[in-house]
């Protein structure tokens, strides 16, 4: 969880940042930003969601009361997600996965759920409509290949790969379980939800036998080796546009061993930046960890690759190659 670090952190404002609004051309595969780590990925009525969270609630309700979805937050979007075929879950905090069990029922009914052991059984005791794949022995390390997951009929694919957590804030690292049995009863509490095993993930989307696009999500990271796999993988096809967590970013600003410069892909989309226990019809505020302005600035220099900070809703087109 990005979670409880953010007390701490009044953020800037950021009235004047340049958030990518995204563009409007209509063909290609079509990523939609909704906030943290919540994205919708979309290509020829195919559709990947990640780390389904609208319901930005507040702290003190989240400390000291309970934490479920907020329907007047979620309900505007429950239409575009009819074609959703595989969910893909970061890690089991409440902010990567609350409203996973309010939004089961509008997703496609062959929808897959890929994630690890603790979402499985966390979420064990609501009997959602859901496939769950719980991907811990498949996951790539830099030293294993790992196991292709198959979703869609075959026309998406999905690798789990071996991830982390950093702390919260400073020395603290809250939820940390993993759990090895289901929950007895629903989880109601932000502290239910534990973070288990933390997991990036390659997508490719499938024609026939040609990868068409290829895409990284990588919610949460520490650092190498988080999130890296074999580059002979690589080799069979690059990464078109790169989903990461603005750990990612900081790592990147500080020249460290960053995830992008292994994955070298053409676009990155950087996302969790924001405070969430604000109301999205609030403006904007960074979480504690982050300074978007400078970031801004020591990215914008660093011509490799194009570099997004995307505005809450907007969608992002990538044309088919």
């Amino acid at each position: 969880m990005g979670g409880m670090s953010l007390l701490a952190g009044c953020g800037s404002r950021l009235r004047r940042f340049p958030f990518s609004t995204g563009d409007p051309q209509a063909d290609g595969m079509r990523i939609t930003y909704f906030s943290v780590g919540c994205f919708l990925i979309e290509w020829r009525g195919l559709a990947v969601l990640t780390d389904p969270f609208w319901s930005h609630l507040p702290f003190g309700q989240v400390a000291f009361g309970s934490a479920g979805s907020d329907p007047a937050q979620v309900d505007p979007y429950l239409a575009q997600l009819s074609a959703v075929q595989a969910v893909l879950v970061g890690h089991a905090h409440y902010d990567h996965m609350l409203d996973l069990p309010y939004i089961a029922s509008s997703l496609a009914p062959e929808a897959q759920v890929f994630g690890s052991r603790t979402l499985a059984h966390t979420l064990a005791p609501l009997s959602l409509p859901l496939r769950f794949n719980a991907v811990n022995e498949q996951v790539a390390t830099p030293e294993r290949p790992g196991q292709w997951q198959s979703a869609a009929g075959g026309r998406i694919r999905v690798l789990p790969i071996a991830s982390g957590h950093p702390n919260n804030y400073a020395f603290i690292h809250m939820w940390t379980d993993r759990l090895t049995e289901d929950r007895v009863t629903a989880p109601t509490r932000a502290s239910d939800f534990q973070e288990g095993e933390t997991l990036a993930y390659l997508v490719d989307f499938l024609d026939g036998a040609d990868i068409v696009h290829r895409i990284y999500v990588q919610t949460s990271s520490r650092g190498h080796p988080d999130g890296f796999f074999p580059a002979e993988i690589l080799a069979e096809r690059g990464v078109d546009v790169a989903l990461l967590g603005m750990d990612c970013a900081n790592i990147e600003a500080r020249g460290g061993d960053s995830i992008i410069d292994f994955l070298q892909p053409t676009t990155v989309i950087f996302c969790h930046w924001e405070r969430f226990f604000r109301s999205k019809e609030k403006s904007p505020r960074e979480i504690t960890k982050v300074n978007l302005p400078r970031l801004y600035r020591r990215l914008e220099a660093d011509t490799r690759f194009e570099y997004r900070f995307p505005a809450w809703d907007s969608r992002h087109v990538f044309p088919d190659p």
